[in-house]
C-alpha cells in the first residue's frame, strides 16, 4: 500500500487537513511531496494503522478497517 493510499483513508476532515498541511511543510515542493505520497507503507506502519483503528481513530480501509507520513 502505497502512503497515498493510507491517506486517503483518513476519514475525519480536521485530521486528514493536519496530515496534509505536515506534509506540505516538511516537503516543500510539489515534487518531494509526490515522491513521498508513492512510497510504499512499511508493513511495521501498515500494522501500526490497523492498531489504531481497532482504537477507533478515524480510518477507512473500505471494507474493513485501517497511516505515518
Amino acid at each position: 500500500m502505497k502512503k497515498f493510499d493510507a491517506l486517503k483513508m483518513v476519514t475525519d476532515e480536521q485530521k486528514f487537513s493536519e496530515l496534509v498541511f505536515d506534509m506540505v511543510s516538511e516537503c516543500k515542493t510539489a515534487e518531494k511531496l509526490t515522491d513521498l505520497l508513492r512510497e510504499e507503507l512499511p508493513e511495521k506502519e501498515l500494522q501500526t494503522m490497523k492498531s489504531i483503528t481497532q482504537s477507533g481513530y478515524p480510518l477507512s480501509f473500505g471494507n474493513n478497517n485501517v497511516c505515518n507520513v
